[in-house]
């Protein structure tokens, strides 16, 4: 993976803790990810609708993340 890498939104979330699940399972098969708007969903939860978590993955690894969350 390249240091200048471009960075794409893999999923949106409704909770932090549905984000930590996919994000947890993707870090464990070695595909590095960062979610955004984290800390606004814990404070204010139900929150989805203006602010949902974000979780962002490098797009060489889009189709193997893809294959994993599927499973």
């Amino acid at each position: 993976m390249a240091d200048n890498e471009q960075w794409i939104l893999f999923r949106t979330y409704s909770s932090a803790e549905a984000a930590a699940i996919d994000r947890g399972l993707l870090q464990a098969n070695g595909i590095p990810c960062v979610t955004n708007n984290a800390t606004i969903s814990s404070v204010y939860p139900m929150t989805d609708t203006w602010a949902p978590v974000e979780l962002l993955i490098p797009a060489s690894q889009l189709a193997l993340a893809k294959e994993l969350v599927k499973q």
